[in-house]
């Protein structure tokens, strides 16, 4: 008779801590799942923003700025879903890293003009 309670009362806790490492898992999980889509919305924002600068505004990106968004972008991508943000990324790393406008009537023998011919 012993046996059985000690029994019973060994399975009853067993059970109980099983219940709270599941439970405490699944609030982790949780969390976690929160932050991850956080930040990718954050990151799929700032490269957004980007794209609408460079690319709409602007017509080109400084090498820095490239590099950061695609740093950006290898961490967004690490996170999962991509949608457009690829077609996006193609686009700004199609840019030049200096601004061409009016630059033919500024200078006829500079770099710029030795790699597009």
């Amino acid at each position: 008779m012993t046996e059985q309670i000690v029994s019973h009362a060994i399975n009853l806790l067993l059970g109980g801590v099983a219940s709270y490492a599941f439970a405490a898992y699944r609030q982790k999980k949780k969390e976690n799942d929160a932050l991850k889509a956080g930040l990718q919305a954050l990151l799929r924002d700032r490269i957004i923003q980007a794209y609408n600068h460079y690319v709409d505004n602007r017509g080109w990106i400084p090498i820095y700025a490239l590099e950061s968004i695609n740093t950006c972008y290898k961490s967004y991508e690490a996170l999962g879903e991509n949608g457009v943000i690829d077609g996006l990324m193609e686009q700004l790393n199609g840019l030049p890293n200096h601004d061409l406008k009016g630059h033919d009537e500024k200078c006829k023998e500079c770099k710029c003009h030795a790699q597009n011919n």
